[in-house]
């Protein structure tokens, strides 16, 4: 079993903002396999079941606030007995420029407070990452408001592209292995 959490905020208000990034992605992964999510009791998420090869897959959408997604992630790891190295995390990444991915195995959460959530509960720097960028955050804009707002119409022209391919670096890392992904996604950029 593996899990693949997609962060994002619950809610219709940050359906199609920056912070939800995560949860578009998880959705098209969702959309290729024909599943859906449906509300878990056990622990505060939404959950879909796939197969990528011989792999059974739980796709979770944390319906906590993105500051306390690592509760959810945690109860998924512990329902399901999946050790942190088959869990991969897709977030938003404000210091990368949109249509940027950064495959990683392991590191901190820097600035991103769902990071360091997951980061607090788990008590391990040591699970596969999807960061998308999201930005440049322009100089003069509020952090908050920036990653809480809508893309711009420029940016919804890329949007679509720049989930699929983080949607294909997600389902390589279960085909390829997380080092090979980082070789052949962390250098694109999707114009």
């Amino acid at each position: 079993m593996k899990l693949v959490v997609g962060l994002g905020n619950p809610g219709i208000e940050y359906e199609r903002t920056r912070h939800n990034i995560g949860f578009m992605v998880v959705e098209e992964v969702a959309r290729r396999q024909g599943v859906v999510f449906k509300k878990m009791f056990w622990f505060p998420a939404k959950q879909a079941k796939c197969r990528f090869g011989e792999h059974e897959v739980r796709l979770i959408e944390p319906t906590t606030y993105m500051n306390r997604s690592g509760k959810a992630v945690w109860g998924a790891m512990k329902k399901w007995r999946v050790p942190a190295v088959e869990t991969v995390v897709v977030y938003d990444d404000v210091d990368l420029e949109l249509g940027s991915l950064r495959v990683r195995g392991k590191g901190s959460g820097g600035s991103h407070n769902g990071m360091k959530s997951i980061l607090e509960w788990l008590q391990t720097k040591v699970f596969p990452r999807v960061r998308v960028g999201i930005g440049p955050k322009p100089a003069e804009a509020d952090m908050i408001e920036f990653v809480l707002g809508g893309f711009t119409e420029e940016e919804y022209l890329k949007l679509e592209k720049v989930v699929e391919r983080a949607a294909d670096a997600v389902e390589s890392i279960f085909s390829i292995g997380t080092e090979r992904t980082m070789n052949q996604f962390n250098q694109l950029q999707i114009d």
